[in-house]
């Protein structure tokens, strides 16, 4: 299931020249309205700046029949059959490497400058993704070494995203 239409005319505000999609890949929906209410906040800011889309994948039911093994091998299949080959792939997970804010920008400004027209970031549900999955990536990054429910990491890297997109323009939301 895909929610948005992004806005294709969203244009860089730095060199005029229109800035990538971004498509973010979530395991199923966030029980949580008051996540989902400030997700969707943080989606409509990025619009500012660059397309977003978000895709919800659905979710494999945890079960001990099943397994956590399992239910990651399925769940990253189905992302890396959403993403495939379409764009840049960045993928967070735990043991990912940590970028600060700043890092983010830098990021983010980098693959721009090498004409990345669509960057996928998938996070993956609540048992984490597959090393397919993680060997399939451009990127694979980290929020933090603590372990963070995945329903706020969405919110945290849509805000991260958002950061990132104000220290390129260089407006005062960082601050």
């Amino acid at each position: 299931m895909t929610i948005g239409p992004a806005s294709e005319a969203a244009v860089d505000h730095l060199s005029g020249r229109d800035f990538m999609r971004i498509d973010l890949v979530f395991i199923g929906r966030t029980a949580f309205g008051d996540l989902e209410s400030a997700i969707d906040r943080y989606v409509e800011r990025l619009r500012h700046y660059c397309p977003v889309e978000i895709h919800y994948i659905k979710a494999e039911k945890i079960a001990a029949a099943a397994g956590d093994h399992l239910v990651r091998e399925r769940e990253s299949e189905r992302i890396l059959k959403l993403a495939g080959r379409r764009g840049h792939l960045i993928v967070l997970d735990q043991g990912g490497r940590e970028l600060d804010s700043t890092g983010l920008a830098k990021l983010m400004e980098k693959l721009r400058a090498s004409a990345i027209s669509g960057l996928w970031i998938a996070v993956g549900g609540p048992v984490g993704v597959s090393p397919r999955l993680l060997k399939s990536a451009h990127d694979v990054l980290s929020l933090s070494k603590m372990t963070l429910p995945h329903d706020l990491v969405r919110l945290i890297l849509v805000e991260q995203l958002y950061r990132a997109f104000t220290i390129i323009k260089g407006e005062p939301y960082n601050r």
